[in-house]
């Protein structure tokens, strides 16, 4: 085999993550690596930090029978209804539908939010296999129904909306 060139400064990186290898991914497995990923990413107001934007989190309805749904609304500071309705990025989070999380997003959200005046909108979704298909696909799009519906409230412009998501939440 021909070993595969990287740059030397990664090497601590790659021998941290031998040392301490993950256990394959299995049902007994999915609640470990989802305990581990929850708290691997920063919150909302760590990631904002002195930055102009508002960070809220709600809790909407889900489908109908389904629980309701958590989503994180990020504006730019002090914007609401009353001021120009702006676009709006509706994401939906990766993870393989099995070990997401919404907060996984807020950096990238954030930096959006920041370099382009829109609101983003990060929602939540149940996972597998516990919830199996097609309730993750459900919940995604009950909260883009409300989003549509309530757009306004938000100070978003129901027209002008986004549907956006990485690895799985792109496959939603």
């Amino acid at each position: 085999m021909i070993p595969v060139p990287f740059d030397p400064d990664i090497a601590p990186v790659l021998d941290a993550m031998a040392a301490d290898p993950q256990p394959a991914l299995s049902r007994e497995t999915i609640p470990l690596t989802r305990d581990g990923a929850a708290t691997a990413f920063p919150s909302a107001e760590e990631v904002i930090g002195d930055l102009p934007i508002d960070a809220h989190d709600r809790v909407i309805p889900g489908p109908a029978g389904a629980p309701d749904l958590e989503i994180t609304v990020l504006t730019p500071r002090g914007h609401d209804a009353t001021k120009p309705a702006l676009p709006v990025l509706y994401n939906i989070h990766g993870g393989g539908m099995i070990v997401g999380h919404r907060s996984w997003e807020t950096g990238r959200l954030v930096q959006l939010v920041d370099e382009l005046g829109v609101i983003a909108v990060n929602v939540e979704y149940r996972l597998a296999p516990e919830d199996p298909y097609p309730a993750g696909v459900e919940d995604c799009y009950a909260g883009l129904v409300w989003l549509a519906a309530n757009a306004r409230e938000l100070g978003a412009d129901p027209d002008r909306i986004v549907v956006m998501g990485g690895s799985a939440g792109g496959g939603f």
